[in-house]
């Protein structure tokens, strides 16, 4: 009797969780479609900023935008409106997240992941912010190549859908100080191992810069891994901050132990 009652709770307790999470998930929908109809609204004003990088060079080489099909506009349009609006709900996605999963978590884990939930979406706007900055870089490099006697007719949605690919993928390896924090928290890592491990890490950066370029060329590879190796030598930096917090940590709960 008294192992039914409990496997009664524990259903219970599944369909309770099972029901937040698709609560959660509805809000989260919500807030993407929220910040995709604010988008629409600025979609001018975004457009001119997603273009910025490429348009002087399309000034200068007497380049123009071209719509393959009538419905092409429309479709630019929701891209960039669905792209901006994701980037405008990623907070509040985070903080569903974070709602969702913190009642399950110890006190020192919820420490940790308060911690790491605004790190990881400072370094992830971080990221996209290096990657756009850079396009220009980029499209420099490209247009290069353009012969002199050849016009170029840019179908603006695959140069969209290139920048986006470019600017995702920094955002995602700028969250390398948050994976080193999170290894270095749970004692997988520590500052003197990456101090050690200095080439091998440049050389994985330069590798994971390879495989994460949407052009897969030399120059966008060399603009990615370059700070990414940068984040690693600022990542031993946080790790030796994490193990003094650990170290801390460690130390309490010893003493709790002791004094129990």
């Amino acid at each position: 009797m008294v192992v039914d009652e409990r496997e009664e709770f524990r259903e219970m307790e599944l369909w309770e969780h099972l029901s937040e999470l698709r609560t959660r998930l509805m809000r989260s929908v919500f807030y993407i479609l929220l910040g995709l109809s604010a988008a629409w609204i600025i979609y001018p004003w975004l457009f001119k900023i997603f273009m910025n990088p490429i348009q002087p060079v399309m000034d200068r080489i007497g380049a123009k935008f071209v719509l393959p099909h009538f419905t092409s506009g429309f479709m630019l349009q929701l891209q960039v409106s669905l792209v901006s609006g994701l980037v405008i709900a990623i907070p509040l996605i985070t903080f569903e997240l974070w709602g969702f999963i913190s009642p399950g978590l110890t006190r020192n884990e919820r420490k940790a992941c308060s911690l790491v939930f605004p790190t990881s979406v400072f370094f992830f706007f971080g990221g996209v912010a290096c990657g756009y900055l850079l396009m220009r870089t980029t499209v420099e490099y490209f247009a290069q190549y353009i012969p002199k006697d050849m016009q170029l007719l840019q179908d603006p949605v695959a140069y969209l859908t290139f920048m986006v690919k470019m600017v995702v993928a920094f955002g995602v390896c700028f969250q390398l100080p948050v994976i080193l924090m999170l290894l270095a928290w749970i004692g997988l890592v520590n500052s003197t191992v990456l101090r050690q491990q200095w080439r091998m890490a440049v050389v994985g950066c330069f590798v994971v810069a390879a495989i994460a370029t949407p052009g897969g060329d030399p120059l966008t590879m060399v603009i990615m891994a370059s700070p990414l190796a940068v984040l690693y030598g600022a990542s031993i930096f946080l790790v030796q901050i994490v193990e003094r917090a650990r170290e801390r940590r460690e130390k309490s709960d010893t003493d709790i132990a002791y004094s129990a």
